[in-house]
């Protein structure tokens, strides 16, 4: 039985901890979708031209699957998705209220039979060192990304996330400076796919959460349809941002709350800001749940 007031149930919780991933189902509605790919499909035309070539990661990853940086730049309707309701209360129960938003992305993933980016090789995220910080079910997570679905993604190899499950919680002994998994991609490399991976199955409107430390890949787009997602990533406030550079006139259309997730303290200007932050920190992040997820002040 869901507790009062908490965003996950026990067996949720006990899920998350197990795999290093949940789904959430239908956070987004029919409305919400058709917008969302109304105003990313007009960002991805723009980055389908030379113009835009240093926002996006194509020249790393290639023109078959790659990253858009910082929507927030072109467009005020992904706002707030910063702080949505039903995914923001589940970050902040599995992080704690000391985070911020450390990216935004877009992420394309054009057809393509066999996608040769690392991005569609197992790796995880956040650079080698976070690969070897290894989450414990007794603390709070160091980052966590958000993927929000905009297209059914039903049937094998049609770009689906492949998780391998616990893998968030395995040992990595090499040094690697993609943070790629050699013993995991000598299956890709062999047309297979290791026995303990999955190609997550969702729907257009679920939410996936993960750990930056899960073991993960993107499968082959076989359909003839351009897949497209956006990702948040929050990690704890004393992390470096994520390809971030707001400007001022993007952050003044924020509500506070969002502001401060991404960085902007207002008048507090300390150098160590982002360790000891201002009293109504907490109250500005997590409202009247901080007793409930364990950070009241009193």
């Amino acid at each position: 039985m869901k507790k009062k007031n908490l965003p996950l149930t026990e067996s949720e919780l006990q899920s998350w901890h197990k795999n290093g991933f949940i789904v959430l189902k239908n956070v987004l509605d029919k409305g919400e979708i058709t917008k969302l790919t109304n105003v990313v499909d007009r960002i991805v035309e723009a980055h389908d031209t030379k113009e835009e070539q240093l926002k996006n990661t194509r020249r790393a990853h290639g023109n078959e699957y790659y990253n858009i940086h910082n929507p927030f730049d072109y467009t005020d309707s992904l706002d707030y998705l910063i702080d949505h309701p039903r995914t923001f209360d589940v970050v902040t129960y599995l992080m704690g209220p000391y985070i911020q938003a450390m990216s935004c992305h877009i992420f394309v993933r054009h057809p393509c039979e066999n996608p040769t980016t690392n991005i569609a090789r197992f790796h995880t995220d956040s650079g080698p060192a976070l690969q070897r910080i290894l989450p414990y079910p007794d603390n709070i997570a160091l980052q966590l990304k958000v993927q929000y679905f905009l297209a059914d993604i039903q049937t094998d190899n049609a770009s689906n996330f492949i998780a391998v499950p616990g893998s968030h919680m395995r040992r990595v002994t090499y040094h690697h400076p993609y943070c790629l998994i050699p013993e995991y991609n000598k299956y890709l490399e062999q047309g297979n796919m290791p026995p303990d991976a999955i190609q997550l199955k969702l729907n257009a409107g679920d939410v996936l959460i993960h750990a930056l430390t899960l073991w993960h890949a993107v499968a082959p787009n076989q359909t003839s349809e351009t897949r497209r997602s956006i990702s948040t990533r929050y990690g704890q406030m004393w992390f470096k941002d994520y390809y971030f550079q707001l400007s001022k006139k993007t952050l003044e259309r924020m509500t506070p709350r969002q502001r401060r997730l991404l960085g902007d303290f207002g008048e507090h200007t300390r150098g160590d800001i982002a360790y000891r932050p201002p009293d109504d920190h907490v109250l500005l992040i997590l409202g009247d749940k901080a007793a409930d997820y364990g950070w009241s002040l009193d």
